[in-house]
């Protein structure tokens, strides 16, 4: 994937899902089972991602037949919490592990560092400066992600390797350079399917298709920016109907203001219903109130809703109030009910709700909120100016929980 001798710290922009990650384990392995060899830290954004890597490492080892232990696990103390960390030890004496992104974590490592979909950290600016430390004692790093919207902290990287400000070892692999290497002729390979150019041609189409407005960041390495009013969503991609089908899966989705203030956010509550992959928005509410009165929105609508809804909130760093995670569990008991963090950007967010929509693939109940509740949409441009924006931000959070996006769901199963 990248040459071992080129600089010591190396970064990536790439195209979803075209086996960066699964490469670099065997690299990892053949590393560690090198007599001169190294360790290797993993740091991936979520327990499924350092499982997966930890993995993969491991089935190199057996297809390379390296010696080496089975997976072994350890767990790391931190703050509220303990995080598991994987470990496959060589008969060289180095080993592969996986550690959680919180920064203290790489104190005191030696050998390589590799953060996978950097883009998708919680903090990836801080996380990058205790990286770096690896790398004043003769070790490296290689940072590698999709985008998550221009903003985006490993887009800013991205953008000062281009220019020449960091002498990071820039690389790009965006769904074009992967096809011209094979990945859809070890896709049919693997899937024991016949390759032929029509298909592969058919193949890019329909992947194109299903990313919709999507496509641009996550195949082409492009970061995704708004501009302007419509440029996310169209009040033509949502079907207005009169009733919902039984079944399904409910959330009740709140994007909470942390004050009554003028020029603060509102609250926002929408709830959406998903059957046989079609989304229903039920209804959304957004007011702005006191404290108090947000309480009692939250609890009386837990009431209105039927006992299936599960109830979700959107955590964000520094909100105080009725964002405070004891109170709304304490106010909300009883109820299935979880706070949220999300791991995308707003833009990011709304835009995978976007192309839900553009599909066909949402439909919104008739309720004299209609109007309300698509002119907030059609007017979200994804900007950093401040913008009423809370009918959207619980939209997408709604939709990423029901469609299963790159959220923490602590207490759902």
């Amino acid at each position: 994937m990248w040459n071992r001798d080129s600089s010591p710290i190396k970064i990536c922009e790439k195209s979803r899902r075209i086996g960066i990650s699964w490469a670099d384990a065997a690299d990892s392995a053949l590393v560690a089972a090198e007599i001169n060899g190294s360790d290797s830290w993993y740091v991936g954004y979520n327990f499924d991602m350092s499982r997966q890597y930890i993995e993969d490492v491991a089935y190199w080892a057996r297809a390379y037949n390296l010696v080496c232990s089975g997976i072994n696990e350890s767990v790391i103390e931190e703050p509220n919490k303990n995080i598991l960390a994987y470990t496959i030890r060589f008969d060289s004496g180095f080993k592969v592990t996986s550690l959680s992104s919180r920064p203290a974590n790489l104190r005191s490592k030696k050998g390589r560092l590799r953060i996978d979909e950097a883009a998708f950290h919680d903090d990836l600016e801080e996380l990058i400066k205790a990286a770096l430390a690896i790398n004043m004692w003769g070790g490296s790093v290689a940072i590698w992600s999709t985008h998550n919207g221009k903003d985006n902290y490993f887009n800013q990287l991205i953008e000062k390797c281009k220019t020449g400000e960091l002498n990071y070892s820039y690389h790009r692999y965006d769904l074009a350079t992967a096809i011209d290497d094979g990945l859809y002729r070890r896709i049919c390979l693997v899937s024991n399917q016949r390759w032929s150019i029509e298909r592969e041609h058919a193949w890019i189409e329909q992947l194109r298709k299903d990313y919709g407005i999507n496509a641009r960041e996550e195949l082409d390495c492009i970061p995704f920016e708004a501009k302007g009013v419509g440029s996310v969503f169209k009040r033509e991609w949502f079907e207005v109907v009169d009733r919902v089908p039984a079944g399904g899966r409910i959330v009740r989705f709140w994007d909470l203001a942390a004050s009554a203030k003028i020029s603060a956010c509102y609250t926002a509550g929408v709830k959406m219903k998903k059957v046989d992959g079609i989304i229903y928005v039920m209804d959304a509410i957004a007011e702005q109130f006191e404290p108090a009165q947000t309480n009692n929105l939250l609890k009386n609508t837990a009431i209105r809703d039927t006992v299936n809804t599960k109830i979700a909130w959107e955590l964000e760093g520094g909100s105080s109030g009725p964002r405070d995670q004891v109170r709304i569990r304490e106010l909300l008991e009883g109820f299935h009910c979880a706070g949220i963090r999300p791991r995308e950007s707003k833009i990011v967010r709304a835009s995978h709700f976007a192309n839900a929509a553009l599909r066909g693939e949402v439909r919104i109940l008739r309720g004299d909120w209609n109007e309300q509740y698509l002119d907030a949409l059609y007017h979200f441009d994804g900007s950093s100016k401040p913008k009423i924006t809370d009918l959207t931000d619980a939209s997408s959070g709604a939709y990423s929980f029901l469609d299963g996006q790159k959220i923490i769901q602590p207490d759902f199963n």
